[in-house]
């Protein structure tokens, strides 16, 4: 029997060890909804930077996106920042609410980004789930059989055609330690974590820069999620509205001030 199309060969593995990955798609797979699932958690070794990073493969909920959503919101890409005081962050929203622009995001002054040892890496659905995913449940009214349990063709074809021109975008939130100054060996893991943001424009751009950035970095890869580029935090200040499938990215929204996210 011919192997699943759904289902990617494994890569190498040391005896006892962990998995060896060399490439970013080996690192972080896509999975298809009646294809095997991801490992919930795995230690992994990228051997071009010769470091081993865990890679844990769980669904985020809302509490994880608004544990930082303030640098979702108010972050610039490729700047490291501290977590602002919940009083900021309040005083942000009141600001928003009033219809007044918010306060710029302090970025930092001298940051010191350390390099883990064993950075983690959360390849949550944002970064796993391929623009052709299958559609079980018809919602085109298309023709099938009462029987029929699997995938519709139809509406996984349209909607996947549709997700394709529709220009995505796909944000990081990287994180590690900063290190102290003078540096002392091992005082930096007491030291406060900071962020960084990323933004790319696919999902293969983002796992290779989850695949740099931990493999080579040491950087820990604390969330991740997708948007649509005309509904961001830049370009409306509307609610947050999360679509349980990707391909929900692509559809029309009569709510023209919300901002709908996938992760």
């Amino acid at each position: 029997m011919p192997p699943s199309p759904y289902i990617k060969s494994r890569p190498s593995m040391l005896p006892n060890g962990p998995e060896l990955i060399t490439t970013p798609a080996e690192f972080i797979s896509t999975y298809y909804s009646n294809g095997a699932s991801p490992d919930p958690g795995r230690v992994v070794r990228i051997t071009p930077f010769k470091r081993n990073v865990f890679v844990s493969s769980y669904r985020a909920y809302i509490a994880d996106f608004e544990e930082y959503k303030w640098l979702l919101q108010h972050g610039n890409t490729d700047v490291w920042y501290e977590k602002p005081k919940k009083s900021w962050i309040r005083h942000q929203d009141t600001l928003e609410a009033s219809g007044c622009e918010p306060e710029e995001l302090a970025a930092m002054d001298n940051a010191r980004p350390v390099s883990l040892d064993t950075p983690r890496v959360w390849a949550s659905p944002a970064l796993t789930t391929p623009t052709d995913d299958d559609i079980f449940d018809c919602i085109g009214g298309h023709s099938i059989d009462d029987g029929f349990t699997g995938a519709c063709p139809t509406c996984t074809d349209e909607k996947a055609e549709a997700l394709d021109s529709t220009p995505l975008v796909y944000y990081l939130v990287l994180s590690t330690c900063q290190a102290s100054d003078p540096f002392l060996h091992g005082a930096h893991f007491n030291g406060k974590p900071i962020y960084k943001l990323i933004k790319c424009g696919s999902r293969d751009a983002a796992v290779a820069e989850a695949f740099y950035s931990s493999g080579l970095n040491g950087w820990t890869v604390a969330f991740s999620c997708v948007m649509r580029v005309d509904e961001t935090f830049e370009e409306r200040d509307g609610k947050i509205k999360r679509v349980d499938d990707l391909w929900m990215l692509a559809e029309e929204e009569d709510e023209d001030d919300s901002v709908r996210v996938f992760f």
